[in-house]
């Protein structure tokens, strides 16, 4: 029995834990929280008015009965001596280490930016926070709601224009649409950082009335003033605003200490996600320096391949990405890997449904992931670049 431990129990970890079969493993997962969150709920609490509770579950619930949970913290790694200490004080040998602890959220980093989410509240940050956002939005009757992003690394890329076009719906349902307006604010040159999908995009931001601006990267806000200032010199005046903070990866002690970049995210093989320098070391997920999206799907298809090299098998990460970005009543899949950049998609309500069903069957899809892993496998070869190609989807 080799003994596996797993740093998280968010959809990587629960996903890798939840596949190792039990007769070869002995496998313990540590998490500080109690519960597993689904993160893009944060948008439906915060626009359509979701309750929290719908989007969380005790991780326990999660994962299958072999599995052991460790509620702790971490404060430190030691790769050399396989070695992990936590907050409680006790002190954890493994065979094998995942590290799956995602990204760090640093409110802090940019002026007045703690201020403007402990005022409105945000969709990113928590459960919580964005039912704060949401009641907030509600009691707007005019004004400038902003959406802007410090740095252009965060989770999700399609979260913000997701944001976007959720609260102009929302606002029209509120009868107040023609009194208040969106603004879009983001550090690419164009309103997506891929231009082809900036493409797409642009001619339903422009008919929904979403005022896009393009290399605005955020360095201080002014809560006195209300305004918010670009590091290329541009400012943007707000009535209520959010602004998705720098990321980045974990902050607990590592040893070595290089195995991190300078922004703390663990530097991986890109394709075996094991950590530079080491044969027993993985990372996967958001904490991760591989050159891909931060997002579910790719937690997902990494714990898989893993779940796989662990196991014995040559298996590889191909940088797929599938994530969506969605209106109120269209959505599409932004589709890429490490040997195509984003194909060509189309909004649709087919797509939009797509979403509904993924949400609907996100926790069964955590739990039984070995079950699910026949209709995922169908529908990315079905939907792998290299097939859609230039004619898209």
């Amino acid at each position: 029995m080799e003994k596996v431990l797993i740093l998280g129990g968010g959809g990587g970890g629960a996903i890798l834990a939840n596949l190792l079969p039990k007769e070869k493993f002995e496998v313990t997962v540590v998490d500080r929280d109690e519960y597993h969150v689904f993160q893009p709920g944060n948008l439906f609490i915060a626009f359509y008015g979701d309750s929290v509770e719908k989007y969380r579950r005790p991780i326990r619930s999660l994962l299958k009965p072999h599995v052991k949970l460790i509620r702790d913290e971490v404060t430190e790694v030691n790769l050399n001596d396989r070695k992990v200490k936590l907050k409680g004080g006790e002190s954890l040998e493994y065979d094998y280490i995942i590290i799956a602890t995602g990204v760090n959220l640093d409110f802090d980093a940019i002026e007045g930016n703690r201020e403007l989410l402990e005022s409105y509240g945000d969709f990113y940050s928590t459960l919580e926070s964005a039912d704060k956002l949401h009641k907030t939005l509600r009691e707007m009757r005019e004004g400038r709601f902003v959406i802007a992003i410090a740095d252009p690394i965060y989770k999700c890329p399609p979260g913000p224009h997701k944001g976007a076009f959720l609260s102009s719906t929302l606002f029209e349902k509120l009868g107040v649409g023609d009194s208040i307006k969106v603004v879009l604010a983001v550090p690419f040159p164009h309103a997506y950082p891929s231009k082809t999908i900036s493409d797409i995009i642009e001619p339903e931001l422009e008919r929904r009335n979403i005022e896009v601006h393009t290399f605005f990267t955020v360095d201080s806000i002014d809560v006195e003033k209300r305004r918010i200032y670009s590091l290329e010199g541009e400012e943007l005046e707000y009535t209520v605003a959010t602004v998705i903070p720098p990321h980045e990866g974990p902050r607990y002690k590592i040893e070595p200490s290089d195995v991190k970049d300078e922004s703390n995210y663990l530097k991986i093989d890109k394709y075996t996600c094991l950590i530079e320098e080491f044969d027993d070391a993985y990372a996967i997920g958001d904490c991760t320096n591989a050159p891909t999206s931060k997002s579910g799907v790719t937690a997902h298809l990494q714990a898989e391949v893993v779940a796989d090299r662990l196991q014995g098998f040559d298996a590889k990460y191909s940088g797929r990405t599938n994530c969506p970005l969605i209106t109120d009543g269209m959505g599409l899949f932004i589709i890429s890997d490490y040997d195509h950049p984003p194909i060509p998609v189309r909004l649709s309500r087919f797509k939009r449904l797509l979403e509904d069903l993924f949400v609907a069957t996100y926790w069964d899809a955590i739990r039984y992931p070995e079950l699910w892993q026949p209709i995922f496998h169908a529908y990315f070869e079905a939907t792998s670049p290299a097939k859609l190609g230039e004619r898209g989807w």
